[in-house]
């Protein structure tokens, strides 16, 4: 358990991160945001943070300040200037989580980690969180103990409904017509289904693939007209085979062959 004076500092914003607050909330543990130039970190600014932030409940940023010498616990991020005390993660190499298999996805998973420090018991909705974020594929293929595949995508249906404001049916209609997509699109050659065009990606694609137990690799073009690489679901030597292809081509690389992904950025 660590220090009730720690202060955690929190990286970007997903459900699993958002159960994290809720348990320090709760548990009365201050907290701020990991923040570059004022605002909150995206997933790709997290681990170049260069201070802190407090977020209202209504989403408002606040200013904050993390002495240098302040004891903290940074999760899922990195605030130039400051050393943790502890780190939870399982994004890179050391980190507690990294090379934690589904069955052990509460010991992998950040809010898994976090539950431990505060000596906390999961209950069945953090057990989701976990599962869906430290092994989705896998989760969803039943690896995952005390995790039920229908639980689970109903909650992440849910949650994308909520955040895209689209209808609850229309989501699920959505993952499963992937996963029908994935199944025709799968080579076994190369052992993925392959979606190369960003243009027509399905907008459940991910998930769909994660449903059907099925490597996808596929191109998504982002909002600032990079172009994103991703293998999901994959083995870690598929993974690994990846990363380093990509590496020798002078390419930028993440992932985890463990968790079973990786992307790349043209």
């Amino acid at each position: 358990m660590v220090d009730k004076e720690w202060t955690f500092v929190l990286g970007a914003q997903d459900p699993e991160m958002r159960e994290i607050e809720r348990c320090l909330r709760r548990t009365k543990r201050p907290f701020v945001h990991a923040a570059r130039q004022g605002e909150r970190c995206l997933a790709r600014t997290a681990y170049d943070a260069d201070g802190v932030i407090r977020m209202s409940r209504t989403g408002q940023a606040m200013p904050a300040v993390l002495l240098p010498k302040a004891p903290a616990v940074f999760v899922e991020c990195t605030v130039l200037g400051h050393d943790p005390e502890w780190r939870v993660d399982h994004h890179h190499p050391g980190d507690a989580g990294y090379d934690k298999g589904p069955e052990a996805y509460m010991e992998g998973s950040s809010v898994g980690q976090v539950l431990r420090l505060l000596e906390m018991e999961p209950d069945v909705t953090q057990r989701l969180l976990a599962a869906a974020d430290h092994c989705l594929t896998a989760a969803y293929q039943g690896a995952c103990p005390g995790v039920a595949p229908h639980e689970l995508l109903f909650q992440r249906a849910a949650w994308q409904a909520k955040m895209s404001g689209r209808t609850l049916g229309d989501v699920m209609e959505g993952i499963l017509d992937s996963a029908k997509r994935v199944e025709r699109h799968y080579d076994s050659e190369l052992g993925e289904a392959l979606f190369l065009d960003p243009t027509e990606i399905p907008v459940d694609l991910a998930e769909g693939a994660a449903v059907a137990g099925r490597p996808v690799r596929y191109l998504q073009l982002l909002p600032n007209r990079e172009v994103k690489e991703m293998l999901k679901g994959a083995t870690p030597e598929h993974i690994e085979r990846f990363m380093d292809e990509h590496r020798a081509a002078g390419r930028r690389v993440y992932g985890n062959p463990y968790r079973g992904y990786a992307g790349t950025y043209y």
